[in-house]
């Protein structure tokens, strides 16, 4: 099913996107801490403690959380935690453990030490999931940290809506460019296999309009 642009990003419609502007950026948090949620459980939270997420999300398409479980390892705390604000249907990425929850530590070994988040090296500015192809967009994510790294590790997030803004401000021709569906592609990872060629991964895929804060309670999310 496809989700309707909503008339502020709608390139036609300047009039929507002035107003939906101005209140965007009048309500949008200057500091962390309108951003920080305490959570005495992560498992069970309370409806309290839901509503400050969603209404952190609703400023700036992010929350940031801290609970008590220090370093329990336990996949079920970011689960029960995602599902409690409408992430039920994970996106089981070519990488994610077969319950579909991705681990990131440093992989010495193996498949995953071919990729840059499972290493000690830094990663640039990047929007996880956009390359997956209509139908399987990402609409949300949960980063738990159930341990941080003895160096380094430092995480910067940016509310992909201040960087809409920014380039409908500068130039609304770079907003149909991106959206375009044609946009950008990734090739597929080919790997041989006993001699035979097997594909995995994203093979190709355009960007998405930006997500609307009025997403379906099951929207497809993701765990890392």
């Amino acid at each position: 099913m496809k989700v309707p642009l909503p008339a502020h990003f709608d390139l036609a419609d300047a009039d929507a996107y002035a107003r939906w502007r101005e209140e965007k950026l009048a309500r949008h948090p200057r500091r962390l801490e309108e951003l920080m949620v305490e959570l005495r459980d992560p498992r069970r939270i309370t409806a309290v403690e839901r509503e400050a997420i969603l209404r952190a999300c609703a400023r700036a398409n992010m929350a940031v959380y801290a609970g008590a479980c220090g370093a329990d390892p336990d996949k079920d705390i970011p689960r029960r935690l995602a599902a409690a604000i409408g992430l039920r249907r994970l996106d089981a990425n070519y990488l994610a453990d077969d319950d579909g929850i991705t681990p990131l530590a440093v992989a010495q070994a193996g498949t995953r030490s071919g990729y840059i988040p499972y290493t000690n090296r830094g990663i640039r500015w990047h929007t996880d999931g956009y390359y997956n192809e209509f139908g399987r967009e990402i609409r949300g994510m949960v980063l738990h940290c159930v341990m941080s790294a003895s160096a380094g590790g430092e995480n910067r997030l940016l509310d992909h809506e201040i960087a809409y803004i920014l380039l409908r401000d500068r130039d609304p021709e770079f907003i149909a460019a991106l959206m375009a569906n044609d946009a950008m592609t990734i090739p597929a990872r080919i790997e041989d296999v006993g001699g035979a060629s097997r594909e995995q991964g994203p093979r190709a895929a355009g960007m998405r309009p930006p997500a609307s804060a009025a997403e379906p309670p099951t929207a497809r999310g993701s765990i890392i």
